[in-house]
């Protein structure tokens, strides 16, 4: 699940975090990935608050994965597209649709073979000219980059210890791809900067498989996202949750969409440590004190 998410949330993490970050964005992979593995270790916490938060988290992730549909399938279309998409997620959760774990797997070979193909192409050929502005550069950069990529960084099931290992590497060497062909003041123009970066790789005839690689990975990561929020909050509250969802993606654009989805997450991070009494261990202090940090960033720096 957590390859899946990452798939459909590169589409437009990657152009926040260089637009923010340049290329501090891959300290920041690092340490949302790190993020991740120190909460993933925490004791579970009980109760209808914490599984509210949990399924809140899973469920600000669909404005993003609808934007991006909306983007990437059928550019230029009116905002409402992302919305429809959204609510059309909700009902066949519903009415029961899941991928089978077979799918899953298939899905997620596809993304694997997909971004393979797209690192190949960066590095196939020589980069564009990169004389732009700066991005903000120390701390701060790996900061902002982090916030925007913890949501994607989020365990379910049964996933072994050492489950963001994969997702990371996946979109350390993605990220570095793309910031050594675009360079960060390109990739971070607009939320589908990865389709420009086909036409700098002179690969424009591989815009349509692009749109159906994001079509596969946004519905995929959408239904997985909202089968995770019923298993914490049950069937009607994800329904509601849902429908509220697709109408903020009719609103918001996919950069103020992964906003949401990066406050939902660690606002979540956060409750999982003080509703679940772990704020007194070493692990717990460090998610703590690092989500904080990020929830402040979230709100002061972030552009």
């Amino acid at each position: 699940m957590a390859e899946v998410l990452v798939g459909a949330g590169s589409l437009v993490v990657l152009a926040a975090g260089a637009a923010a970050a340049g290329w501090w964005l891959l300290g920041g992979i690092a340490l949302a990935g790190a993020l991740a593995w120190l909460a993933s270790g925490l004791p579970h916490a009980g109760g209808r608050l914490a599984a509210g938060t949990r399924a809140a988290g899973w469920l600000g992730l669909l404005p993003l994965f609808g934007s991006a549909f909306a983007a990437y399938v059928v550019p230029g279309a009116p905002s409402w597209v992302a919305g429809v998409v959204v609510a059309v997620l909700v009902l066949a959760q519903a009415l029961g649709l899941r991928p089978s774990p077979f799918t899953a797997r298939w899905i997620t070979g596809l993304l694997v073979v997909a971004g393979l193909a797209l690192i190949a192409l960066c590095l196939a050929i020589s980069p564009v000219d990169q004389a732009q502005p700066a991005a903000p550069e120390g701390p701060a950069g790996v900061l902002l980059a982090a916030v925007m990529v913890v949501p994607l960084l989020r365990r379910s099931g049964s996933e072994s210890r050492w489950w963001p290992a994969i997702p990371v590497a996946a979109l350390l060497a993605l990220a570095a791809a793309a910031l050594y062909q675009l360079g960060p003041f390109r990739l971070g123009l607009s939320a589908t900067s990865l389709r420009d970066l086909l036409a700098a790789a002179d690969a424009p005839a591989l815009a349509t498989m692009l749109a159906a690689v994001a079509a596969v990975a946004t519905v995929s990561a959408g239904l997985g996202a909202l089968a995770s929020a019923q298993e914490e909050a049950g069937r009607w509250p994800v329904l509601g949750g849902g429908l509220v969802a697709a109408v903020l993606a009719t609103v918001l654009d996919p950069f103020q969409a992964l906003r949401i989805a990066a406050v939902l997450t660690l606002v979540e991070l956060f409750a999982a440590v003080v509703l679940g009494r772990s704020a007194s261990s070493a692990r717990g202090a460090v998610v703590v004190l690092v989500s904080g940090i990020l929830l402040i960033m979230l709100g002061t720096v972030w552009p």
